[in-house]
């Protein structure tokens, strides 16, 4: 069922239940209504009837020659009837309608004994139905009542009869309960078609929605959906659901770069690779042709393993990037320790520790944070030289509760362009590639992954001519203690 329809039959069936509580409940106030009508009748006749008898001291007399009764004279399918009945049974008197009634007259001779005062429904001999209440009036209901005098009938108690036909009500209650019937089977048909129109026409939007959502193709640019126009939660929806595809097409386009520059970057030193093996093969060499040849293979062979390892790291989610073995570390002593133990090649940059004394507490996997300073470090050699050679700068220092490691050169900077992409894998800017500096664009794109991984971040800032300073930044820990992990680390060329 469409959302159209749920919503339709959610509120159809709220609506039927409202009609049937409402309906029901007036129905059954009106019935109350009309029986307590009926029923005050009834007994307001018997007090009519009661006021036209004599009490005596001993017994109880009818006199309806001295009092009139118009109880009875009345016209129309609702009159009331009433008879007098003596302690024997037999009728003393009887309103001028109740010879209309036979059935009834019959059913009221066969009464059995009853209370004093009661109301009881009947159906007489013809199926009519009436409302009966009797009274029986004796002489205690007057004390201090005189003796019996005059020409009337004389009991030792009176059985007082009065009962109105039920029928009027009853056809009343019919009709009533067909008019609820009829006006809620209408209200409800016309709200169940208002209702689909109404909703169709409020889920419009999100079915164009929709039908655009059908129609995004992954291979086009600008995915986006329709715009609702509505103003409302649809349209806050839309913009929501477009500012995610927008970043997902960002994601995509960046995974597609990634897989079509990691593609270039295996294809071309195995193309070479291959090619020395094919000219070694082709013809008869000397051993020292073969070594220089074999020697070149390997170099080739390690520039592979060192991309396929590199790539195999930055694949992995950043949920998992996070490896075992993170510890304490004392940021100051281990910076100057790794330092210490690395190997400085003939004509590189003297590199500089700056760092002080108080100690500086991280978390922190030591391999590879060896490895995102070895990274940082390649990468200010290669591409921060300068006419003058001069030196770079590693700073060990505490901002807040933020522990910063940054390496600084003082070499040609980083074009403002080019600045945001540093950290991309595969990116290497214009400048670089023109200068021809040896590289695949990786380094950089580990160190920001190796710093998420323990928690930090990194950042870089630079300017034509001013060199180029990368900070990273991680929270500070308690109780430090210095550490660094001899291992071999991941061997990555660093390129911007």
């Amino acid at each position: 069922m469409s959302l159209t329809g749920r919503f339709s039959a959610l509120f159809l069936a709220a609506l039927a239940a409202a009609l049937l509580i409402f309906s029901t409940a007036l129905w059954v106030s009106a019935r109350v209504y009309l029986e307590r009508r009926v029923r005050d009748r009834v007994t307001a006749a018997l007090a009519i009837l009661a006021a036209a008898a004599e009490i005596h001291s001993e017994s109880v007399e009818w006199e309806p020659h001295e009092r009139s009764i118009e109880l009875g004279r009345e016209s129309g399918a609702n009159r009331l009837r009433w008879m007098v009945l003596d302690d024997q049974g037999r009728r003393v008197d009887h309103s001028s309608n109740l010879d209309d009634a036979p059935g009834l007259k019959a059913v009221l001779q066969r009464l059995g004994p009853l209370d004093d005062r009661d109301h009881r429904r009947l159906v007489d001999a013809e199926g009519a139905s009436w409302r009966v209440a009797r009274r029986v009036l004796r002489p205690e209901d007057r004390p201090g009542a005189g003796p019996a005098e005059g020409d009337g009938t004389f009991a030792p108690y009176l059985v007082l009869v009065a009962c109105v036909p039920l029928g009027p009500t009853e056809a009343t209650l019919a009709a009533l309960a067909g008019l609820l019937a009829a006006l809620s089977a209408g209200i409800w048909v016309a709200s169940a078609l208002v209702c689909r129109g109404l909703s169709r026409r409020a889920l419009r939007p999100l079915s164009r929605m929709v039908e655009s959502a059908r129609g995004l193709d992954a291979s086009e640019p600008g995915w986006s959906l329709a715009e609702a126009g509505t103003g409302d939660e649809l349209d806050d929806l839309g913009h929501a659901f477009n500012e995610l595809l927008e970043r997902l097409q960002v994601a995509y386009e960046r995974q597609r770069r990634f897989s079509g520059d990691a593609s270039h970057q295996l294809r071309t030193p195995l193309t070479i690779l291959i090619g020395q093996l094919q000219v070694a093969l082709r013809y008869e060499r000397s051993g020292e042709d073969y070594r220089r040849a074999l020697t070149s293979a390997l170099g080739r062979a390690e520039q592979l393993a060192r991309i396929v390892e590199a790539l195999l790291f930055l694949s992995r989610p950043e949920a998992e990037a996070g490896l075992p073995g993170v510890e304490p570390i004392e940021l100051n002593a281990w910076a100057a320790e790794h330092l210490a133990s690395r190997t400085q090649a003939p004509g590189e940059p003297a590199i500089v520790h700056e760092g002080g004394t108080d100690p500086i507490g991280i978390r922190a996997h030591p391999g590879l944070l060896g490895q995102l300073l070895d990274n940082l470090l390649d990468n200010a050699v290669k591409y921060g030289k300068s006419e003058s050679n001069a030196e770079v700068t590693v700073e060990t220092r505490r901002e807040g509760d933020e522990a910063v490691l940054s390496v600084a050169d003082r070499g040609p900077g980083i074009a403002p362009e080019d600045l945001p992409h540093v950290f991309e894998p595969f990116y290497r800017s214009p400048q670089a590639r023109r200068r021809g500096t040896v590289g695949v664009g990786l380094g950089l794109a580990i160190v920001r992954r190796i710093a998420t991984a323990c928690g930090g971040a990194v950042s870089a800032t630079s300017g034509p001519g001013r060199g180029t300073r990368f900070e990273a930044r991680f929270p500070i820990a308690p109780e430090p203690s210095a550490s660094i992990d001899r291992s071999e680390p991941l061997a990555v060329e660093s390129s911007r």
